[in-house]
């Protein structure tokens, strides 16, 4: 699958930060922050791959550097992502089909802090960075740092349902640990952006720090634990004049003030189970910028026509202005099939033109 015949149709990292900027680029830009699907990926390159993709919230690289920038190009898209996860002591099952699971994690006490599995090497992560700078050199396609923050990765190091019950009853481990963990992720993003800030087009954090209902505990002790920790890991992004992508579930009304105040630029997903995506750019034009919300129910299950109308909805209805990138609401996974993520792509290649929003483009 390849269709960049034209300036229009290639990856252009201008393109996106124009659009993050609240600026109208020659059209709306695609983003999809995580693909784990195998299929789609050699369906887009049109050859196999002989290594496996892997959840990239384990931990590792879903795909190696060189083929991630193919696969951008070959679609127009106009980044892609390098990750630097430190998610320690999470508890793994494979069920009956094969695929891996979460189920708990293991620092329950004090003493287990003892036994905290170590960060990955900071100078292997910055090396895997290099390669993908050296792999979209010249191709248009930016690069952007994406680092684990401390919030939901001490939830699921401790266990989900173990770690709502410790906010009441042993809160001080909580905060233990997310220091622990933002202090080396602050690290890690200091090193980044002292080396590469000229080389990288913006940084990421992610951190779900909310559900369908709102913030995952109480507004008052969120605001006691969260805000500062996260302004000291993405100020040396912000010493550095980059912009900040945060990505975090849930229903944001109560969410983006915060993440305001606390420096964020751009925010993915905007689950539509949760939120109202037209209202929500419309009431944070000009101070916030979003990704996604495309429904992956939709692009798993629904027709090739439905996929585009509803791309043709979205160009209409969150075009204007610039503010808006098209993706998922979550990620590209197995039982997507690979035709209708392409019918999304292309959809916002044909409506998505500024000046002619939803007319299509031949």
């Amino acid at each position: 699958m390849k269709f960049n015949t034209s300036g229009y149709d290639k990856s252009d990292i201008k393109r996106l930060l124009k659009a993050l900027n609240y600026q109208e680029p020659d059209r709306i830009p695609h983003l999809e922050l995580w693909v784990t699907s195998k299929e789609v990926y050699e369906y887009v390159l049109e050859r196999k791959l002989t290594y496996s993709i892997g959840d990239a919230a384990e931990g590792g690289q879903s795909i190696l550097p060189e083929d991630d920038v193919e696969f951008a190009l070959r679609q127009g898209e106009d980044a892609v992502l390098c990750n630097f996860n430190w998610r320690p002591n999470n508890v793994f099952k494979k069920a009956s089909d094969g695929t891996r699971h979460y189920v708990d994690g293991m620092i329950k006490n004090i003493a287990d802090l003892a036994n905290l599995e170590p960060p990955p090497s900071l100078n292997e992560q910055l090396r895997y960075l290099e390669r993908y700078l050296q792999a979209s050199q010249g191709t248009g396609v930016g690069v952007i740092p994406n680092l684990t923050s401390f919030f939901d990765s001490t939830m699921l190091a401790i266990g989900f349902t173990d770690s709502l019950y410790m906010f009441r009853k042993n809160r001080p481990l909580l905060e233990k640990l997310m220091d622990i963990l933002a202090e080396h992720q602050e690290k890690v993003m200091r090193a980044i952006c002292d080396r590469f800030a000229g080389d990288i087009a913006l940084v990421m954090v992610n951190d779900d720090i909310a559900y369908n209902s709102g913030l995952m505990i109480r507004p008052e002790m969120f605001m006691e634990i969260f805000p500062h920790r996260m302004k000291r890991l993405i100020a040396p992004a912000k010493a550095h004049n980059k912009l900040v992508l945060m990505h975090t579930d849930g229903k944001l009304d109560k969410v983006l003030p915060i993440l305001y105040e606390i420096g964020i630029n751009v925010n993915h997903p905007v689950e539509p189970e949760s939120n109202d995506i037209v209202a929500v750019k419309k009431q944070w034009a000009g101070k916030m910028a979003f990704i996604g919300n495309i429904p992956t129910v939709l692009l798993a299950r629904g027709s090739q026509s439905e996929i585009e109308e509803r791309v043709r909805e979205y160009c209409i209805e969150l075009g204007p202005g610039g503010g808006y990138v098209l993706g998922s609401s979550t990620s590209i996974m197995d039982g997507i099939p690979p035709k209708n993520f392409v019918a999304m792509i292309q959809a916002v290649h044909k409506y998505g033109r500024y000046g002619s929003l939803g007319e299509a483009v031949q």
